[in-house]
């Protein structure tokens, strides 16, 4: 459960950004995603918490931008709870740009974020697995390299004391009893509105 009047902050890539960065006021703004369906049912269900909710995802970044702006965008907003989503794209730009990311530099860049909550917020963590779907025919070339990434997370989070959400699992799970995939992410990598309806779902049984 969270607690009242806590600082929540969203952090990671296009699938938390969803948006956010297109608004008139970015800093202000939670997108049109997970973070915001989010925001909406603490404000509704859990308004007596006075939760203020913070989305810095940043469309196209990887790891690597994360570390970059971690100062600014995580340790001097001094959040009390930090929900990190990052590295499909540590993955895709090997795959659309030849700029790979190696499995050990992820972990690494990993480390950075996760150790610099630790050792400069007070902020508990909130884990979730970076993922992948087939619903593109060009995808499936990129599940074994993002595989490598998942199991850094894998080992990361028995080392860390974090809330883990394995949106790959829970994915999965949903395909093999028979969602489309499609109604998830129709590139397989972006959720669709229904997609961000089931992390929204699937953050708020993990934390609350």
């Amino acid at each position: 459960m969270l607690k009242k009047d806590s600082v929540l902050l969203f952090q990671g890539d296009s699938i938390t950004d969803t948006y956010r960065t297109d608004s008139e006021n970015p800093a202000e703004s939670l997108g049109k995603g997970y973070p915001a369906k989010i925001a909406e049912k603490l404000a509704n269900d859990y308004a007596e918490l006075n939760i203020k909710v913070i989305n810095r995802g940043i469309s196209g970044h990887r790891t690597k931008d994360l570390v970059s702006r971690w100062d600014k965008d995580c340790v001097d907003l001094k959040p009390d709870y930090v929900s990190l989503l990052i590295g499909i794209n540590d993955t895709w730009r090997a795959f659309d740009s030849n700029d790979p990311t190696s499995a050990e530099q992820y972990e690494e860049n990993m480390r950075i974020l996760l150790g610099r909550i630790k050792a400069e917020t007070n902020a508990q963590i909130i884990l979730l697995n970076p993922f992948l779907l087939d619903s593109m025919p060009d995808k499936p070339r990129m599940r074994p390299d993002l595989v490598l990434k998942q199991e850094v997370v894998y080992k990361l989070i028995k080392e860390y004391d974090v809330t883990f959400i394995d949106l790959q699992k829970i994915f999965d799970k949903m395909v093999a009893e028979g969602t489309d995939m499609a109604t998830l992410s129709e590139d397989g990598v972006h959720p669709t509105d229904f997609g961000h309806e089931v992390i929204a779902a699937e953050w708020l049984k993990a934390v609350m």
